[in-house]
Formats: C-alpha cells, structure tokens, sequence
C-alpha cells in the first residue's frame, strides 16, 4: 500500500502566512514598519517577504488568499489604531487549517488505489467536507455583511474540522493500528464540565437582544456549542469511570 506523505507542518506554514499577509497588506499602501508590527516580525523580515526570498508558498495561494483574509482585515484596522497585532496562536490556526485540507487533497487523490468500502466511504466523505469548506471561504469573501461573513466562516471552519477528524481516520485504517485512548485526569474535566454548565446556564440568545438576524443566529450557534461542549464532557467523564471500572476489576 502506498503510503501518504505526513501532515504539513504548521510551524513551518507560519512563516508562508505571514509573508502573504505583508504582501497583501504592502498592495494596500501601508509601510514595512507597520507591517512588521502587526504580524509580529522585523522589518527586515517583511522586506524578505516582499521580495519572495522568505515564506514563499506557491501551492493553493487562492485557497491561503480566502483563510487568510479575516486577519488582513482585523490587521488593517490595528494598524489604523495604532492598536495591537497578530497573535502567533492565530497565524498557527490557519496554518493548521491549511494543513488539514492540503493533507486531505492527498487523501481523495489517492483514491483508487484501495477497493476496501470503509476507506472509499471516508475519503468521498472528506472530499465532501474540504469541497463544502472552500466553497464556504470563497462565498464569505463576497459578502459585505460581517455578521453573514463571520457565520459562513465558522461553517467553513467546522467543515475544516470534519475533514481533519475523517483524514485521521482514514490514517488509522491505513495504518492498521490498534486504538488506545488515553482519557484526561477526572478532576480537570470535572474542571471543565463546572465551566462549560455555567455558560450553559446563561443563554446569550435570550438574553441579548439584536435586529440582526444573522447575529441572532450566531448567538444561538453559541448557545447550541455550550450545550454540546457539555454534553460532550460528561461523556468523557463516564468513558474515565468506565475505564477504571475495568481496570479495578482486571478486565483489558
């Protein structure tokens, strides 16, 4: 079986990100020393960027262009405030969503190469979430209504999301590994559950009030995440009682 080649590296995608975001924001007008503020790099560093002798990246720029573009906005509103920069969490987010539907094109394009159902099942399924997720990117960069924009966004992102749990499955089954989970400590999920029923408990849908009906909905996505997060939590939390159930009785 041929084998596909590792996920991207998101460290190593980062400086590719930050180099289209100085290009993009160079064809504005604004000036290297601005630049290099809000994506938090050097001058120097910028100047590379722009002479494509550092973060080149060839490979999907369209793609990179749409994940990108919520932070060449918030990036020219900093620096006509003179406020703040980009935080390397958020150059690492979109480095891993690029990764994920990279690493996912590989995938559906090697399909073919196995007849085995599971496998053909995962990888039409992946092709389905990465296909609903550009679609999604390109549609948000032609809305002018930021509330729409937002939503259609983190529809984009969840499909994303989707398509890296489908592609490590399709790992898995490749791979043949045997599946061992190793389950977070009790007391730090016990943790996370108290946060997660306080947040359920105040419902922002009901409570704040707005004519937007696309910003209506994003409170109730809210909302409906809350009730998940939770729901999710106690599970994990009766998947660690179970697992020590069997161990005190010696089963596994």
């Amino acid at each position: 079986m041929n084998k596909l080649p590792a996920k991207l590296s998101e460290e190593k995608l980062v400086p590719a990100i930050r180099s289209r975001i100085a290009v993009r924001l160079h064809s504005m007008g604004y000036r290297v020393r601005d630049i290099a503020t809000v994506i938090g790099t050097t001058q120097p560093a910028v100047i590379q960027y722009l002479n494509g002798r550092r973060g080149l990246y060839t490979k999907d720029e369209g793609l990179l262009d749409k994940l990108i573009e919520p932070l060449v906005l918030r990036a020219v509103e900093m620096i006509n405030s003179d406020n703040g920069k980009i935080e390397p969490v958020e150059l690492l987010e979109i480095a891993k969503q690029l990764a994920v539907i990279r690493t996912g094109k590989r995938y559906i394009q090697s399909e073919g190469r196995t007849t085995d159902e599971l496998l053909l099942l995962l990888r039409r399924r992946l092709q389905l979430e990465l296909s609903a997720a550009e679609q999604y990117l390109e549609l948000s960069k032609r809305t002018s209504d930021d509330y729409t924009r937002l939503l259609l966004r983190m529809i984009a992102s969840d499909s994303i999301r989707h398509g890296d749990i489908v592609s490590q499955m399709i790992s898995w089954v490749e791979s043949g590994r045997e599946t061992s989970a190793s389950l977070p400590d009790r007391a730090f999920l016990e943790g996370m559950l108290s946060i997660e029923d306080r947040a359920s408990e105040s419902s922002l849908a009901e409570k704040v009030r707005t004519d937007h009906p696309i910003a209506g909905l994003l409170l109730e996505w809210i909302d409906e995440d809350e009730k998940k997060h939770e729901r999710t939590m106690k599970r994990i939390i009766s998947l660690v009682d179970s697992k020590r159930g069997s161990e005190s009785i010696g089963i596994g």
